[in-house]
């Protein structure tokens, strides 16, 4: 049996079990007295639990995506390391150091817009070779 087939199979008896769940659901709640706060209820809760399934999917898939790329962007920690330095060099007493600091994010900027360049040189070469 094909596994396209199979699949098949497999999903249209998942959706019947639903079917068949939420059939039996409809039945017991309209033998209730109180049934249009249970049946809010009921679809509050089956709301919370598609979010809470979407939202553990969406973690997986961050994860993934992190796995994948370098955490660390030396730009970003430049720019804020630069302005650190200005305001160093501003006070007047600090230029020395603050100059130093800019240096530091001068490298890191430029570190980092050549490990940019390199890495998407890098994925398309290894694109090309998949």
């Amino acid at each position: 049996m094909p596994d396209s087939t199979k699949q098949d199979d497999e999903s249209q008896n998942s959706d019947e079990g639903v079917e068949a769940l939420a059939r039996e659901l409809a039945e017991r709640l309209r033998a209730m007295p109180n049934r249009q706060e249970l049946t809010d209820y009921a679809v509050s809760i089956l709301k919370e639990s598609n979010e809470d399934a979407g939202q553990a999917e969406q973690a997986v898939l961050s994860r993934a995506a992190a796995s994948q790329h370098d955490p660390f962007n030396p730009i970003a920690f430049g720019i804020p390391l630069f302005v650190i330095g200005a305001v160093l060099c501003a006070t007047g007493i600090l230029v020395g150091p603050g100059l130093g600091v800019m240096a530091i994010a001068l490298l890191m900027v430029l570190w980092g817009v050549v490990v940019s360049l390199f890495s998407r040189v890098w994925n398309r070469t290894i694109g090309r070779r998949r």
